[in-house]
């Protein structure tokens, strides 16, 4: 009975290790140095502290990102909603708190 149970514990271990190895996030990084490709980056990293940071020490706004940037060739919001981490917070600060969840159009009235 308890070789039985040894079994099974080990082999639950080794099926949760292998779920966290299969869930973990890819890693991104920049394709080149522009500080768009840094923006990508740290959004999707998920750190709204470092976000704010990199947008000042660039000199862009939120309002500029959200309108212009892309990351892969899509707008950074959905860029973020499809690889990044802390989804809602992080585009919650680039549509500076217009961010409902959803994809929302980025024109302006």
């Amino acid at each position: 009975m308890m070789k039985a149970l040894t079994k099974v514990m080990i082999a639950l271990g080794v099926t949760m290790s292998a779920m966290s190895v299969a869930q973990a996030s890819p890693e991104l990084v920049a394709a080149d140095d522009y500080v768009t490709s840094e923006i990508c980056v740290v959004a999707a990293e998920g750190n709204k502290v470092k976000l704010r940071r990199t947008l000042r020490d660039a000199g862009l706004s939120p309002e500029f990102v959200a309108k212009n940037v892309t990351c892969n060739d899509m707008p950074i919001v959905e860029f973020v909603e499809q690889y990044g981490q802390n989804v809602a917070a992080i585009n919650q600060v680039i549509m500076r708190g217009e961010y409902s969840g959803e994809l929302i159009s980025l024109a302006r009235h």
